[in-house]
């Protein structure tokens, strides 16, 4: 049987058809963050896998604030919006109050890599963190569930590809039809 390391604090999640998932144990309001990373986003990036070995968060004055630690986790992945997956942190909203403007993700010595839109994967060892801005900031007042859904502003995978290699079949056809009827007309 094979052992599998998990996050006790942060999982993957695939989102339920209700809106019970946006509430936690005690009836608070769960926090639902967009990340994103200008990198990630210039270079057209759909897919993660990060072996996360700290996690922290950045106040709008650059202070820097600890939140988990990851010791001895094996990488997990990190996929975009728009596959509705998305992690869920029990201890983000644990800051103190006031206003945080990024997360910061540091990554231990291997187990990362990215994958782009083009399904090109690449190691991404040599990275010691990685930070995300929180699209509309956070603000903290101290009432809010410590629980958070965090969820990625990742580029989805490049399908155009597939769909012009069938347009062009179906282009090709109706033009081939097309000399075929004129000619036959004459």
């Amino acid at each position: 049987m094979k052992k599998m390391k998990f996050y006790p604090k942060t999982w993957q999640v695939v989102p339920l058809l209700s809106d019970r998932y946006l509430l936690d144990s005690d009836g608070k309001c769960i926090k639902d963050l967009v990340l994103r990373n200008s990198y990630a986003t210039d270079m057209k990036v759909s897919e993660m896998d990060l072996n996360i070995a700290k996690f922290s968060a950045m106040d709008t004055k650059g202070q820097e604030h600890f939140i988990a630690d990851f010791p001895g986790q094996a990488s997990i992945p990190i996929k975009g919006m728009h596959t509705g997956l998305f992690l869920k942190s029990k201890s983000v909203l644990t800051l103190k109050p006031g206003n945080y403007r990024a997360f910061r993700f540091y990554l231990g010595k291997s187990g990362n890599s990215i994958i782009y839109s083009d399904r090109l994967e690449e190691r991404a060892d040599g990275i010691k963190f990685l930070d995300f801005e929180i699209v509309d900031g956070l603000t903290i007042k101290g009432e809010e569930s410590p629980e958070a859904i965090l969820r990625f502003d990742f580029v989805p995978f490049n399908t155009s590809g597939l769909f012009k290699l069938i347009g062009q079949l179906f282009k090709g056809h109706t033009a081939f039809a097309g000399k075929l009827v004129n000619s036959m007309s004459h």
